[in-house]
């Protein structure tokens, strides 16, 4: 235990040490640059229109719950309530 906090301590004084060299930071940021980027900007494009189909889900949900809220009451029916506003969100998930 104590030979692995030592060895942590000499490489976190090492990594410091070589970070404030300008050499090791501009090719830190050429990796970054060639490697990290791409990656990121390929997750991304994959994710976004994921991400927009959600929200887009998440408002229509919450339109519609809304609108179940106009129609019935929930703090005066709250059993119909719930039972509408599922079946709606049921009927919505299918399209």
């Amino acid at each position: 235990m104590l030979g692995s906090k030592l060895f942590y301590n000499i490489a976190k004084v090492a990594v410091v040490e070589l970070a404030k060299k300008p050499k090791v930071q501009a090719k830190v940021a050429k990796i970054v640059e060639e490697h990290v980027v791409p990656g990121l900007r390929a997750g991304w494009e994959k994710a976004e229109p994921r991400l927009q189909k959600a929200t887009s889900s998440l408002i229509g949900a919450t339109n519609d719950v809304a609108s179940i809220a106009k129609e019935i009451d929930p703090r005066e029916n709250p059993k119909r309530f719930i039972s509408e506003a599922a079946k709606r969100l049921r009927d919505q998930e299918r399209r």
